[in-house]
């Protein structure tokens, strides 16, 4: 739909739900989705947003979770309206800034602080989700199940180490991918796992954080979404911080649900190794072939980051083929395929 049509449904939208016309639309800059988003300025105290996406059935989930997390009093943005076909939908304003743009001014400690407050809402996300929310109305999934697992290995087999070059063997490579998924089966998927929870998608607007992009969640295991956090590439967290943090976040679990806090960890190594395999595979569609600079710029810290993890998953399962090729993958051969 060209942007004049989608300017004046944003138009017509607006007055319908607030009687009073938009002064001004900005188009906002664009991420990794084809989403857009435009910032409505209006006679109203407050600026809306509206968003457009030709997905009606993921918009319709995100429109669903939000009314589940706001009646739970989660910080989510608040659905004003949307059209009839739900390709656009308008929303509160959280404001212009993440948390990974925040972090770059931060100390150390006041970013521990601010990881910990965002651990904890996060419990409330995963509890209150997995409690409230109708999973036959996700977008995506229903749960993170094996199958949904091997997509994730299936995105870094295919959008990452077939496009780096390295010859494979197919059949060798299956083998440790069901290895892989036999141990992450046995996480418990009670839980609401909202997919992406990464600095990106929390906006912190006057010390007050806010939570977006939640439409891939799913009924899964707790410890992906603390792995999206503590493993972005491009926080580029201490190893000494994400032990504090994720010491923190068991802590804080343990007043609300009981778990066995050995188990949990060794499971949480292997969803940060599934997690990294499965941003590479997106760095690489998101890069190499949409050709969006900030996703190669994260390459090289998350090949750190798996090749850094490498061994730990090695000492809870044997994947023989997949580690040599890992050990195989280099910064170069990202630039080869620049």
């Amino acid at each position: 739909m060209e942007d004049s049509i989608i300017r004046q449904h944003i138009a017509d939208l607006f007055q319908s739900r607030f009687s009073c016309p938009i002064e001004s639309l900005d188009l906002l800059p664009g991420a990794g989705s084809s989403r857009r988003y435009y910032r409505i300025h209006s006679q109203l105290p407050y600026t809306v947003l509206a968003c457009y996406g030709t997905n009606s059935e993921e918009n319709a989930t995100f429109i669903y979770f939000s009314s589940v997390f706001k009646k739970a009093q989660i910080a989510v943005p608040e659905v004003f309206a949307a059209d009839e076909t739900n390709t656009i939908y308008l929303i509160s304003d959280l404001g212009n800034t993440d948390v990974l743009t925040a972090k770059q001014k931060l100390s150390a400690e006041e970013t521990e602080t601010l990881y910990q407050r965002i651990l904890k809402d996060l419990i409330q996300i995963q509890i209150q989700g997995g409690k409230h929310i109708d999973f036959s109305r996700c977008f995506v999934r229903q749960e993170f199940d094996r199958t949904a697992m091997r997509w994730d290995l299936y995105y870094f087999k295919y959008y990452y180490l077939k496009i780096s070059g390295i010859e494979c063997n197919d059949q060798k490579l299956e083998e440790d991918f069901e290895t892989i998924l036999d141990f992450l089966e046995q996480a418990k998927r009670d839980f609401f796992m909202y997919r992406d929870f990464q600095a990106r998608n929390i906006l912190l607007n006057d010390n007050e954080l806010g939570y977006i992009d939640f439409q891939g969640g799913m009924k899964g295991p707790l410890q992906y979404d603390v792995v999206s956090l503590l493993y972005q590439a491009k926080a580029n967290l201490s190893n000494e911080m994400r032990e504090t943090l994720l010491s923190y976040y068991i802590k804080e679990l343990k007043t609300h649900i009981a778990i066995d806090e050995k188990e949990f960890r060794e499971q949480f190594q292997g969803f940060v190794f599934i997690r990294i395999l499965q941003t590479l595979g997106a760095y690489g569609f998101r890069g190499y072939i949409q050709r969006k600079e900030h996703f190669i710029q994260s390459i090289p810290q998350a090949l750190a980051n798996l090749k850094e993890q490498l061994p730990m998953i090695q000492e809870l399962i044997s994947i023989p083929y997949l580690s040599s090729l890992i050990n195989q993958l280099d910064v170069l051969t990202i630039e080869k395929n620049s």
